[in-house]
């Protein structure tokens, strides 16, 4: 659902292109591993986006070695982690195949017997070693181990619609309404269940709720049914429409085919369906007048927030032949060598603040405890506090607002988030 701005864009192109499948676990090891009085060995299989450019991918994310080398001196410089330095074990993993990363995990969780690694392509392998991770940029499998991906990269559905859907009552959107709830995919049925059950919970007029059951990617018949539900918004007197997931595609896509004269602000509750659908034949006229919302702030707010400027400055001082682009929304991949800075100036912040508040007694226990227990830290790029929980292994804070200009046919993403 979320983004890490232009990152999590250009991780889905790489490992589609490179069919990054079936990587699988090392060895698991006993007690904790990495650890010394006075060291903890961490790991960062980081994305070697120059090995991408033979299959024609052209993506410079900077010199993120350096960038990670960096940041990590100056923790160590100033105390290291409750008297201990990190010890990092860097590594540029090829996207292009399963090997590489496979041949990765091994050596960091056997051969160097990291306690922890930041930033891995793909997190399953690590987390079935036991050994706990910091913002995956694949989603890891299902597991029952105490490990954990601790991510900054945005809640799940089951968890963000609930609170976007709060501030977007609190805002006024749904006072004196009649709401339609409108789900694009059978796929969508549990998210759907979800947002029933929270705008029954915020006392929201729902008068009418439908699914487009037509066969995902067949347009004729997805419009069909859109038509035949907007018939029915209509009748029932639908003057405001919460699109589900996969809806917030669907519905000004459909609009948008048959011209409808019915057109009805709404919501989207997934922001990344709804800007992955703005352009092509679309008419601005069903976008405009549409609200979403992202957990994660746009990639101008990252690049300007006073964080991540103090950690990019240290970079720069540190290596000061390393060219870091400031960042732009329409520079070429080529050119995004403000990445790698602000990966590494997030991923070690995370790291710290994590190994920090576990204490001097750092185990695989205390360190998943004190994640778990983290709340209203903040760290570079973040803007806001961002808090974890119980069994929560994501963050949760700010909503940023999210809305479409007809004038410039563009996206706007609020600089700030919205008051809960």
């Amino acid at each position: 659902m979320a983004k890490r701005g232009g990152f999590a864009i250009a991780s889905v192109i790489i490992a589609t292109l490179c069919g990054l499948l079936g990587v699988g676990p090392a060895s698991a090891s006993s007690g904790t591993q990495g650890v010394t009085s006075t060291t903890i060995r961490v790991g960062v299989p980081y994305v070697d986006v120059a090995a991408v450019k033979a299959v024609g991918v052209n993506i410079n994310w900077g010199n993120v070695t350096d960038a990670f080398n960096a940041i990590i001196a100056n923790v160590n410089a100033h105390g290291g982690i409750n008297g201990r330095k990190i010890v990092p074990y860097i590594i540029a993993v090829d996207p292009t195949g399963a090997a590489p990363a496979a041949t990765a995990c091994t050596q960091l969780t056997q051969d160097d017997k990291v306690f922890a690694v930041i930033a891995p392509l793909e997190p399953t392998c690590y987390l079935q070693a036991g050994v706990p991770v910091i913002n995956g940029v694949l989603e890891a499998a299902a597991g029952t181990g105490l490990a954990q991906d601790f991510s900054t990269l945005g809640p799940p559905a089951s968890t963000f619609d609930p609170l976007e859907l709060s501030i977007f009552s609190k805002l006024g959107l749904f006072k004196n309404k009649k709401v339609g709830v409108f789900a694009g995919v059978t796929t969508d049925d549990a998210e759907l269940k979800v947002v029933q059950a929270s705008l029954s919970k915020l006392h929201i007029n729902v008068v009418s709720s439908a699914v487009d059951s037509a066969p995902q990617g067949d347009l004729s018949a997805e419009n069909e049914q859109l038509a035949v539900i907007a018939q029915r918004f209509q009748a029932s007197g639908v003057n405001e429409v919460v699109a589900v997931g996969y809806g917030g595609s669907v519905w000004p896509e459909g609009l948008s085919a048959i011209q409808s004269s019915y057109n009805p602000p709404w919501v989207a509750t997934s922001e990344s369906d709804f800007t992955g659908d703005v352009g092509g034949s679309n008419d601005p006229e069903y976008l405009s007048n549409v609200t979403t919302a992202t957990p994660i702030p746009s990639g101008a707010t990252i690049w300007a927030d006073p964080g991540t400027q103090a950690c990019v400055k240290l970079i720069r001082k540190a290596y000061p032949s390393d060219h870091i682009n400031a960042f732009s929304a329409t520079a070429p991949g080529s050119e995004a060598t403000w990445m790698g800075p602000e990966l590494a100036c997030t991923d070690v912040a995370l790291f710290v603040a994590i190994a920090k508040a576990a204490g001097k007694n750092l185990t695989l226990a205390s360190f998943v405890h004190a994640a778990y227990g983290l709340r209203n830290v903040v760290i570079p790029g973040s803007t806001a506090p961002i808090s974890f929980g119980p069994n929560r292994p994501y963050a949760l804070g700010p909503v940023y607002l999210v809305h479409y200009d007809a004038s410039t046919k563009a996206i706007e993403y609020a600089s700030k988030p919205a008051a809960p």
